[in-house]
């Protein structure tokens, strides 16, 4: 169980207006590259593995600083990513990113686009692979955005969300903030407006969505259309 005292995460507090300021973004952009990129790599690696012919179409819910799209894209340059993001200076910092990699003619197929992430503006049945990277919790309208995403992925494709888990064993927050020392602040904000594995399943209840499953990954949740066999689904 949490040390609610410690940390002070039994209840969820949504952040308000995050990323307000693009110096902000710049900062928080330079900080994860310096400290926690490898935090990346393991949800790049568990998509990625879901790359193939059949699988070419890929859909990302939240850029974010572009990031993980671009490490993706980077390894599967043949493949297609649109992502989508509604704040304005996390998509500007990803168009920055975005813009230095075809500078440095690193290959990929990546779009950025501004929108609401509880209406895409995509087809029915369009993408192949859909994921997001500590988006969930920043989601104004989640019921609605899960069903958007549902919408989107087509029949037998994989839906692959991750995000932190409010309610990771202390241990594992304690380890993280070891690593983010000057982002601090700004990552217990996030972790005290991210979800618990009860609340996430609520949400995908409430969109239709109950036959995905939740898993628990040490600080972070996964939530999959898929059975996931390396991780412990949470009940």
């Amino acid at each position: 169980m949490i040390n609610a005292t410690l940390f002070d995460l039994e209840n969820r507090v949504p952040q308000v207006k995050p990323f307000s300021s693009i110096d902000e973004v710049r900062s928080y952009d330079l900080g994860m590259r310096k400290s926690a990129l490898v935090a990346y790599l393991k949800p790049a690696k568990r998509i990625l593995s879901y790359c193939n012919e059949s699988n070419r179409d890929l859909f990302e819910v939240g850029t974010g600083t572009g990031l993980l799209s671009l490490y993706v894209g980077g390894k599967r340059p043949e493949h297609i990513i649109s992502s989508v993001e509604e704040n304005v200076t996390l998509l500007e910092v990803a168009e920055e990113n975005l813009s230095l990699s075809v500078w440095c003619t690193a290959p990929s197929n990546i779009e950025f686009e501004l929108c609401k992430l509880h209406k895409f503006p995509f087809a029915n049945a369009s993408a192949d692979i859909v994921y997001s990277f500590s988006s969930m919790h920043l989601w104004k309208k989640p019921v609605e955005t899960l069903k958007e995403i549902s919408r989107i992925c087509k029949p037998g494709g994989v839906v692959l969300l991750f995000d932190t888990n409010r309610h990771a064993e202390e241990g594992h927050i304690t380890f993280v903030l070891q690593f983010v020392k000057e982002g601090a602040n700004e990552f217990m904000d996030s972790l005290r407006a991210s979800y618990s594995p009860r609340e996430v399943k609520d949400l995908l209840a409430q969109a239709g969505l109950s036959e995905w499953r939740v898993y628990e990954d040490e600080l972070g949740l996964v939530v999959s259309s898929v059975v996931l066999d390396d991780l412990e689904e949470c009940p």
